[in-house]
């Protein structure tokens, strides 16, 4: 690896075949337009291409369903054919003229799309049928005689692998598996949302199989050097949830299986989309005490499965270049993430790299998606002035 400056954080790295020119990941943030059908259209999503000059690595984006049984709503993305081929391609390749690597994160609702789904007249796949409220003509008791079977389960793991393919053909040059907060992979790994008697459920093991034959089928579709990421929640924070310990055995068990290349440490399952004070939002980050509250999870992801050379990514209310390059030097993670300081300050890491290593701007407000919400808008904007406006 080349020394660029004096700190490592701005190291070249390999990830598969890929070379980042620095350590600096930006996160995923789900904000897509789409049409009636549910495929990305014609606009930047909160534009990375301005985030891609600014420095950074790799950007990850939002989270596109691999299955029509994966939308939660009308706004969900879907990359399920090729429909979408056009302005995937055109957006890959504008992340790329902006100077970073384009990351495609692939996901699935799950439980969460389960009640949208059967309205539509679509047969629900969730783990275990663990759904409140109303399901079509799905009654609870009737729910518990439908599980998922092992033909849906089946279909939605050829779904990964195909969208991954996708993603490669439109000129991305990584993908990201969504393995954690509400996405159908955390709902299987979570004995809360899990509760199949069958093969796929039960033990950690068990309940991580589908996760293994999911990057499986990706890195069969992908071929051996493209390189294949999963952001995987480690614990849940609801009760009866993932428990750190079974997390850190799920980390492990998929980085042994050699299928993918890094992890990116997030949490699981939370009480709510809004409840930001336990989720991966946090608010009220106003010291260097309260940044990186993954990381002692990641520091003992990146302990367990420091024999597989699988990367560790941590991430989690990043703010200050101290903390992150302290994360690197000790080997606690590999390369690090933000996705709220690039929103506000795009430029951000070139600013680091000038010089000016002084903390993200960013106040962690979440005012951005606050404000999406009540717009109904599709693009993540700092409602604060700029830095230097």
């Amino acid at each position: 690896m080349s020394r660029i400056m004096d700190s490592l954080l701005f190291d070249k790295m390999k990830i598969g075949d890929v070379e980042l020119k620095n350590r600096f990941l930006m996160s995923a943030a789900a904000m897509w337009n789409v049409t009636q059908e549910n495929i990305p259209q014609d606009s930047d999503a909160y534009n990375h291409y301005e985030i891609a000059k600014g420095g950074v690595a790799l950007i990850i984006s939002g989270g596109l369903n691999v299955s029509v049984s994966g939308i939660s709503n009308p706004k969900s993305g879907l990359f399920a054919d090729e429909r979408s081929f056009p302005f995937m391609s055109a957006f890959a390749r504008k992340f790329k003229a902006g100077g970073a690597l384009a990351c495609l994160q692939i996901t699935h609702g799950g439980m969460w799309a389960a009640q949208y789904a059967a309205k539509r007249g679509l047969v629900p796949f969730a783990p275990s049928f663990v759904v409140d409220g109303e399901l079509g003509d799905y009654s609870i008791s009737k729910r518990k005689d439908l599980p998922t079977s092992e033909e849906q389960i089946q279909e939605v793991i050829e779904a990964y692998g195909n969208a991954a393919l996708r993603a490669k053909n439109c000129g991305f040059d990584a993908v990201e598996v969504h393995a954690a907060h509400e996405s159908l992979l955390a709902q299987m790994l979570s004995p809360v949302s899990n509760v199949r008697k069958d093969r796929w459920g039960g033990s950690v093991e068990n309940r991580c199989r589908f996760h293994c034959e999911v990057f499986k089928n990706v890195r069969k579709k992908v071929g051996a050097d493209f390189p294949v990421i999963v952001k995987l929640g480690v614990q849940d924070a609801i009760a009866g949830g993932l428990k750190l310990k079974d997390g850190i055995v799920a980390a492990e068990i998929i980085a042994k299986a050699g299928d993918i290349n890094a992890i990116e440490v997030s949490q699981g399952l939370s009480p709510g989309l809004l409840d930001f004070s336990n989720s991966s939002m946090r608010i009220g980050i106003t010291s260097i005490e309260k940044e990186g509250y993954y990381r002692a999870w990641t520091r003992e992801v990146k302990h367990a499965v420091k024999s597989t050379g699988i990367l560790v990514i941590m991430q989690g209310g990043l703010r200050s270049f101290e903390l992150m390059e302290e994360v690197v030097q000790k080997k606690e993670a590999d390369l690090v993430s933000m996705c709220r300081p690039y929103i506000r300050e795009p430029m951000l890491i070139n600013r680091w790299i000038s010089g000016d290593h002084k903390k993200a701007t960013c106040i962690s407000c979440n005012k951005c998606i606050l404000k999406a919400i009540a717009e109904g808008k599709q693009r993540l904007e700092c409602v604060l002035n700029k830095p230097n406006e």
